[in-house]
């Protein structure tokens, strides 16, 4: 018996960064631990930048992290979009002449919020998404927890996205809880109004507590700044993919 909470990752846009820096933001195949424990933890209404941020993580974080993809009709894609970051024009440019236009100033901000325009080059960044990609999450752990958590999907503090502010749920996450992460499935599947697939369909990847596939980079201790901690802190842990038809 495995308590387990599952719920729908449904979304015209997606990104899932676990590795991507500065301007070139790439994503994942796959969600990433650190995305989904972020949504669960902006729902709870867990602050970022509150000194007790680590701790009320710590729950989360613990809980084990499995993901199916469901396949749609029709394959996810990759979209790139060229983004840019602050811009303008410089003050003393003269609005009746075209000559005035050249390469727009980035934009920064004093400490009580209004901008400031300065000479230089706009910050130009390349990020990349999945185009309608469709998964499953499965947490498992604590009943009492998955409970707290499924109420607050349902009912969140601040809002819910995966991986990007643009990446809005194209349908509602409808989370459910089973004793089981097989029991989970079906009936998140039966509370959306479908058939449940045949197991061996849906491609997985799962927490592993010995030697996995790979390592990836998505464990989070930290998504704020706190004193005497590094922001946005990382750990690694060991991932294995589903054999067909199995189920963490």
């Amino acid at each position: 018996m495995s308590n387990s909470l599952a719920f729908l990752i449904d979304a015209p846009l997606q990104s899932w960064g676990a590795s991507s820096r500065f301007q070139r933001r790439e994503t994942e195949s796959w969600p990433t631990k650190s995305a989904l424990v972020g949504v669960l933890a902006a729902a709870l209404g867990i602050d970022k930048h509150a000194p007790d941020e680590t701790e009320k993580l710590a729950p989360l974080t613990a809980l084990t992290f499995t993901v199916l993809r469901w396949p749609k009709k029709y394959p996810s894609l990759r979209l790139t979009d060229y983004h840019t970051i602050g811009g303008g024009w410089p003050k003393d440019r003269n609005e009746h002449s075209w000559a005035s236009m050249n390469v727009p100033v980035k934009a920064t901000r004093t400490k009580t919020g209004g901008p400031i325009f300065i000479e230089g080059p706009a910050v130009q960044t390349t990020r990349t998404y999945l185009t309608d990609a469709r998964f499953i999450a499965l947490f498992q752990g604590e009943r009492t927890l998955l409970e707290t958590a499924a109420a607050a999907l349902l009912d969140p503090v601040w809002g819910v996205w995966f991986g990007r502010k643009n990446c809005i749920p194209a349908e509602p996450l409808s989370p459910v809880i089973a004793d089981t992460p097989r029991g989970a499935l079906v009936a998140l599947f039966q509370k959306l109004g479908y058939e449940p697939p045949n197991i061996p369909e849906l491609e997985g990847m799962t927490e592993s507590l010995g030697p996995g596939n790979f390592y990836s980079a998505d464990q989070p201790v930290a998504f704020g700044q706190h004193h005497g901690a590094i922001p946005a802190a990382y750990l690694s842990r060991s991932v294995r993919r589903l054999a067909p038809g199995e189920m963490p």
